[in-house]
């Protein structure tokens, strides 16, 4: 390399990925966001000026990207638009069936999301696996979650229409007392005024 006059040896290095959904509150009526992040672990990461410089690890990035990523990542040139690399998420339900929920590519800082709605009850298993390239061997990362029941619908109250006890003979009532309480403070300043 004439930039620093080193000798790389270049090849296939291995990754590292991680895998995150909430623990709690999955019902069937939720969605859920599942995230993670892939990294390059390869010897060359563990060398203290690029951990300096990549505290979260260095993201895996698309052979497509590679030539300019490592020269960002080792050379300290300017950073590239780079890709990510493609990540297969699979899960297996609570009833033993394994099967692929979706594909997700990561971005150039190795971060990648996947949004999922569960479509049984139950406990889940999820796999988020990157199948290697030509830069990085495979990896994987599992974890579990539950989906819970769904919390009943409501049923809506129809409010009742007012009785007619209500619209009329309370109202009545109501007025025949208020009349009464009037002609009695009447009747008692009439009498008072006599005396």
């Amino acid at each position: 390399n004439t930039y620093d006059m080193q000798i790389y040896a270049i090849g296939k290095g291995p990754s590292a990925i991680n895998i995150d959904v909430p623990s709690t509150g999955i019902t069937m009526a939720n969605t859920i966001t599942i995230r993670g992040s892939i990294t390059d672990v390869s010897p060359g990461t563990t060398q203290k000026e690029i951990q300096l410089r990549f505290p979260d690890g260095v993201p895996a990035v698309s052979d497509a990207s590679m030539a300019d990523w490592m020269k960002y990542v080792y050379q300290q040139t300017e950073r590239p638009n780079a890709q990510g690399v493609d990540i297969t998420l699979s899960v297996l339900d609570a009833n033993g069936n394994y099967r692929t929920i979706g594909t997700t590519t990561s971005d150039s800082d190795g971060f990648y999301s996947f949004t999922w709605q569960p479509d049984i009850e139950g406990k889940y298993i999820i796999y988020a696996s990157f199948e290697g390239s030509s830069s990085y061997y495979p990896s994987h990362a599992v974890t579990a979650f539950n989906v819970d029941p769904a919390a009943p619908t409501p049923i809506p109250q129809t409010e009742q229409p007012a009785s007619l006890a209500d619209q009329y003979i309370l109202p009545g009532i109501i007025g025949i007392i208020v009349a009464i309480v009037i002609v009695g403070i009447i009747l008692a300043l009439l009498v008072t005024r006599k005396q």
